[in-house]
């Protein structure tokens, strides 16, 4: 987890694709019309607009991956939905969720946890869920770069603002691990192992890294971003992480995999879990799906810290989310991951 208090943006690159409402009803009456064609003369009634403004959202639509008929004097006609992430759809999809209250969609943007820390910052501000086809300033744990290549993955930022204790925060992380691996499980069937506490793991490899950060008082958290970056589609991996990252696509024989669906899987995990916490104040659920999955317990780790090395052997993961370690002289402790970075001996997991 990194506390953040001053912050610097630049926005020249965002390019926010604004939803025009009248594309999301578009989309609800010819889904209800589903195989069947929609005068743009009822369109316009029923939505009080224009033709011009029907023919101008339907190519819309169309340049979003919709396939959609038209014939004179009979209509429209959705044929195929979208295969690409557009604003529509994501509000569609997690329209039930209580958690999240406002969703932005980006064509490209720098950084959506910058994004999220820049509407944070604002103060008054909507739990917001913002989404990227691309990012160019991708950034993981520890500053290092993020490789976020348009179209292929989920590159995602969750703008909470929690009411418990600022020391209480870094459990955020561990609920959305669980999470991601359950949504990947679900749409994919592949086998997930969690490399405690942010990274996703499948048949050894990376698949998805996740970074929490916070800005806060003494007792008090402002708001906390939750950012998440899952390969996907990615087909090409720099050649230093050749044999550290794949993506969930590379696993199932190049097969092309729903971006779309793996947020809506994750929201609904991560709001289960969210919800246990804040408003059960049970975390046991969290902890025992993070203990099963785990790849780094019961094993020697290096555990990194600045230009501090040591090894020692993983433990278990405790009810506040530490990884408690033996170390050599045989004491236990627990780590609290914040700048920490815990390495298998003999690679990366």
């Amino acid at each position: 987890m990194i506390v953040d208090r001053n912050l610097c943006y630049n926005n020249n690159e965002n390019k926010h694709r604004k939803s025009d409402p009248v594309k999301a009803e578009i989309i609800k009456l010819l889904r209800a019309q589903q195989g069947e064609y929609v005068s743009g003369e009822e369109i316009s009634k029923l939505l009080k607009v224009s033709r011009t403004a029907v023919w101008k959202n339907i190519n819309a639509l169309r340049n979003e991956g919709y396939e959609i008929l038209s014939v004179t004097n009979k209509g429209y006609q959705l044929v195929s939905e979208s295969k690409g992430l557009n604003e529509v759809e994501l509000k569609y999809e997690l329209r039930q969720s209580n958690l999240i209250q406002d969703i932005q969609f980006y064509d490209s943007i720098d950084s959506t946890n910058q994004k999220a820390k820049q509407i944070g910052n604002q103060g008054n501000f909507s739990q917001t869920l913002i989404v990227s086809d691309e990012q160019t300033v991708g950034r993981g744990r520890l500053g290092r770069n993020w490789s976020s290549e348009k179209g292929t993955g989920v590159w995602m930022s969750l703008l909470l603002k929690p009411e418990f204790a600022p020391d209480l925060a870094s459990r955020i992380t561990l609920m959305a691990a669980a999470a991601v691996s359950e949504a990947i499980e679900d749409e994919t069937g592949l086998t997930t192992s969690i490399k405690w506490p942010n990274d996703i793991i499948v048949n050894g490899k990376k698949v998805c890294g996740i970074l929490t950060e916070l800005n806060a008082e003494l007792n008090h958290i402002n708001y906390l971003v939750l950012g998440i970056g899952i390969n996907v589609n990615n087909r090409i991996f720099e050649a230093e992480l050749l044999d550290k990252a794949t993506s969930l696509s590379l696993e199932q024989n190049n097969t092309w995999i729903n971006r779309l669906k793996i947020i809506k899987l994750f929201v609904e995990h991560f709001e289960m879990y969210y919800n246990q916490f804040v408003k059960e104040n049970d975390f046991r659920p969290v902890i025992e799906y993070n203990r099963k999955k785990s790849i780094t317990l019961n094993k020697e780790v290096e555990i990194i810290s600045g230009n501090i090395h040591k090894r020692a052997f993983a433990l278990d993961i405790d009810m506040d989310g530490n990884l408690v370690v033996k170390n050599s002289d045989g004491s236990n402790e627990a780590i609290y991951y914040g700048e920490v970075s815990v390495r298998g001996i003999n690679g990366y997991v």
